[in-house]
């Protein structure tokens, strides 16, 4: 019996990527932030879902690229529980599948094609799509975002917060 896995094609700047499907709740149209001062580059905000306001991140500085200026497409609701005790929003330039595959699918990364993100990719995934009436291949990398998040949550990436702000992601922060 083989393990399946629902993955979700996301694009980020020019390249394709997947990620775990089963901590998204929802994708939705970008949601309007209010910026936070001196946040680090990843956090493009906070915005309002529902009665209560979530941050949301901005995944591509965390792999080493470059903050996009242009506007992003999507955003994922990442299921409150699955990260932390609240939902967040990660901010994509585009969603385009959902795919299932099995583990067997995914192959180790070359360390060459994961330079400056080793420890967020899980590893390559080869996809069979038509495109214009032709099969086409593509390999993939299988990136980990649930460990994104938590390292950011955890602060292994991110730099403390200002006093009059304090980040509300789990039961042990306090609040003001």
């Amino acid at each position: 019996m083989q393990d399946h896995l629902t993955l979700v094609e996301v694009l980020l700047g020019r390249d394709h990527y997947l990620i775990d499907g089963d901590i998204v709740e929802k994708f939705v149209r970008p949601l309007q932030t209010i910026d936070v001062y001196d946040a680090p580059p990843y956090i493009e905000g906070m915005a309002k879902w529902g009665e209560e306001m979530i941050p949301v991140i901005n995944i591509a500085p965390l792999l080493g690229m470059d903050r996009a200026d242009n506007k992003r497409h999507r955003t994922l609701i990442i299921n409150k529980g699955a990260v932390s005790e609240t939902e967040m929003a990660v901010s994509v330039d585009d969603v385009f599948n959902v795919r299932t595959v099995t583990s067997s699918d995914i192959m180790p990364a070359d360390i060459s094609a994961c330079d400056g993100m080793e420890e967020y990719v899980k590893g390559l995934i080869r996809l069979k799509i038509e495109s214009d009436g032709k099969m086409e291949e593509l390999l993939l990398l299988y990136l980990n975002l649930y460990k994104m998040l938590t390292d950011l949550l955890r602060g292994k990436i991110a730099r403390p917060a200002p006093d009059f702000y304090v980040w509300r992601w789990d039961s042990g922060a306090a609040s003001s």
